[in-house]
């Protein structure tokens, strides 16, 4: 694995963006380009090489290509295969491509302050299930069509999306370097994280579940999570909202059933208390994207 590491004093340089759509037997053509290359997987799969390494994109996940290396596609995609993708450089070249090792040696548990001084992007990796780095993208691309009172609004727009997605890296980094895991509660938030879509989710369900006290269980998740046990359940069932919002064309109500809530006006209540918008508001402000097929 290889890592994007450049200093974030400059925003990054936007090029180009936009969004990929195909309805099958799509591959990518070999070249090598002057830019870096930054794509974010919305459905199906696209099969991409990187000097002969190769990686699946698919829903969630991104790839860094980076300039001057040999870049296309090893295998045509099967049925539809959708992606959001941006152009980009660094201002005065000022970056490094480091593997694994060079990245530790310079970022060691004594130095961890320093990643604040940095865009540290993997080459390639899943993206957090709260979703934002997706709605960031979005955001970006509707920058990028609009007409804007400074050309260097998609420079920041594309820079908070590599903070981002730099900042789950180091999130990981620190915790795995830092805190000890606990393999029970994990098990509780992977449940969660894949069983939001329950109505009846709630304490009492999960302390039987896994055979807590339910005050053990609140108290313990608070102080490992660092957020309340209920509050991150509604924050799971809004982030996956949220994706359906950008991404489907379903009804506010039928959003609503399918992460978990029967009560329509319920979910809008919960969603504009933790986003101060409604979801219509919401799913209106990143409406135009460019599509290429």
């Amino acid at each position: 694995m290889l890592y994007f590491l450049s200093g974030n004093e400059d925003p990054l340089v936007y090029v180009s963006s936009g969004k990929l759509e195909s309805e099958g037997g799509f591959i990518q053509g070999k070249r090598k380009l002057d830019t870096f290359v930054i794509c974010v997987g919305l459905k199906g799969e696209a099969y991409l090489q990187q000097n002969n390494i190769r990686y699946t994109l698919k829903k969630n996940h991104y790839l860094v290509l980076f300039a001057d290396y040999d870049h296309g596609g090893f295998k045509k995609s099967d049925g539809l295969v959708s992606y959001y993708w941006c152009h980009f450089r660094i201002k005065n070249n000022n970056y490094r491509v480091v593997n694994r090792g060079d990245l530790l040696s310079t970022f060691g548990p004594a130095a961890k302050e320093s990643f604040s001084r940095y865009y540290v992007v993997p080459e390639y990796g899943e993206l957090s299930s709260k979703g934002r780095a997706v709605v960031i993208f979005r955001q970006l691309l509707d920058i990028a069509r609009s007409d804007t009172f400074s050309s260097r609004l998609p420079d920041y727009a594309l820079s908070l999306l590599a903070m981002e997605i730099s900042q789950e890296y180091i999130r990981d980094f620190t915790q795995t370097t830092g805190r000890e895991i606990n393999p029970r509660l994990e098990r509780v938030v992977e449940w969660i994280r894949i069983n939001y879509n329950l109505e009846d989710i709630n304490l009492k369900v999960l302390a039987r579940n896994f055979q807590y006290n339910p005050n053990y269980l609140c108290e313990s998740f608070h102080h490992y999570m660092g957020v309340p046990l209920m509050r991150y359940i509604t924050q799971v069932k809004l982030d996956a909202a949220k994706k359906l919002l950008l991404q489907s064309q379903d009804t506010v109500k039928e959003i609503a059933w399918k992460v978990g809530y029967s009560d329509e006006k319920t979910f809008m209540k919960r969603f504009k208390q933790f986003e101060d918008l409604s979801p219509s508001i919401y799913r209106n402000a990143f409406s135009r994207t460019k599509i290429v097929k």
